[in-house]
Order: structure tokens, then sequence, then C-alpha cells
């Protein structure tokens, strides 16, 4: 089994902060509140089965996989005009603001100032791995967007910074303990892509096997099960 190293980088971060964890200790109370069937029974609609997003597994899984780096800290977001200031009660570096020259489309309903999280713990993997860092996925309910990148962590394992946007309507506490990035291990390899001429026998099979029951024939027939811990 593969495994991902989270490297501390001073000995107050492996003494004190919480090491990167499965992102499945994250999820978050809306998705765990929500309902199975919208409205909360089973019913047939115009559209079909009342089913909610909580019975779709590719959404689940996207809630689940790989590690959260979460804030070590309560961060403070005031505003005052069109100023943004942060606090937090450490002395070390939480937050920095960015080169806002990068021409990068910002996203709608964010300043248009970049800053960072400054990530006190590096990533490891072995050799042949990479890792997707990137926004908690899904979670479009987190005051902030982190951006996303792909880093060659078998070759470099430093920490550093990940750039994110401030929603503009926020202001107040962001909690320690927030996800602020998802760290997804990958595999590097070589891929072609090809198309594939229609096949209506294999379309049918596939058709036929998810509608033989009301729900859940993906998650019986086709998803497989991740581990990362």
């Amino acid at each position: 089994m593969p495994k991902i190293s989270f490297i501390p980088n001073s000995e107050y971060t492996f003494s004190s902060l919480n090491v990167p964890a499965p992102s499945k200790g994250y999820v978050p109370e809306w998705y765990k509140k929500s309902q199975n069937f919208i409205g909360g029974k089973m019913r047939q609609e115009d559209y079909g089965i009342n089913k909610g997003f909580k019975l779709c597994m590719p959404f689940m899984d996207s809630l689940i996989s790989g590690y959260i780096i979460e804030l070590p800290y309560d961060v403070i977001v005031e505003r005052q005009g069109k100023q943004v200031f942060f606090g937090w009660r450490e002395a070390e570096k939480l937050i920095e603001p960015r080169n806002n020259a990068f021409e990068l489309p910002r996203p709608a309903g964010h300043y248009p100032e970049m800053y960072a999280w400054v990530v006190s713990w590096g990533i490891q993997t072995p050799p042949g791995y990479s890792v997707l860092v990137t926004h908690p996925l899904n979670r479009h309910d987190l005051p902030f967007i982190t951006t996303s990148g792909i880093m060659d962590s078998d070759n470099y394992s430093q920490a550093g910074e990940l750039p994110f946007f401030l929603n503009s309507d926020f202001e107040g506490v962001i909690p320690a303990g927030t996800p602020i990035a998802q760290v997804i291990p990958i595999k590097r390899e070589d891929w072609k892509s090809e198309k594939k001429p229609y096949n209506e026998s294999w379309t049918s099979r596939q058709l036929y096997l998810i509608r033989r029951v009301t729900h859940g024939a993906y998650r019986k027939l086709f998803w497989q099960r991740k581990s990362y811990s």
C-alpha cells in the first residue's frame, strides 16, 4: 500500500498542530443531515425517483477522498471599506498577501485581491505519485476558494503557500479546524485517448442494470471502495 507522509516545517508544527488527516473526518454537517429522498419519503416524480444527492456515490467519494489540510487557528476577518484585515492569536504567519498582478480570472462573488494560506506541512509520496491539492471538493459553503495545483511530491516535499480568494460578503470568524485544502494522491501514468464506436448492446445492458432497481445500482454493481488512513 502506498504511503503519503506529511512533513512538519518546525518542531512547533510537529508537537502542536494537527497533521493533515483523512477527508472522511471532515464531512460537513449539511451533508450528514441531508435526506436520501427529497421530502423524506421515496416517491415517483415526473422526473423519476426523488433521490437526493446523498445517494450519489460519486458525490460522496468527492467528500471523503484523500486528506484535508485544516486551518490551525481561528481567523478573524474584518472589512473596512474595500480593505480586508485578517487576525489570529499566534505570532507565526498564517495568511500572506499575494501579487495581485497575476492575470488569473477571479471567481465571481469574491474580492479581486489574492491571498495565500501559509501551510506548515510538506507532502511526500512514493516514486511515481503526485498530489492534487485543491479547494475541498463540493465545499461551496466555505467563505473562500483555494486555488488548485498538482505537485510532484515524490521529488519536492516542502511546505509552502496555497493561494485563495475571499468571499466578498464574508465578515466574521473562520473557525480553527476548517478545511482549507484537499490533498488527493494520483499516480503519474502516460495516457492516450481514443474514440470508440457506439455499442448498442453494451449501452442497453448498462442502462438495464441501472434501471432494474429503484436506486443504488451504481453502488451495488460498479462502485469501488477507496481507503485513506
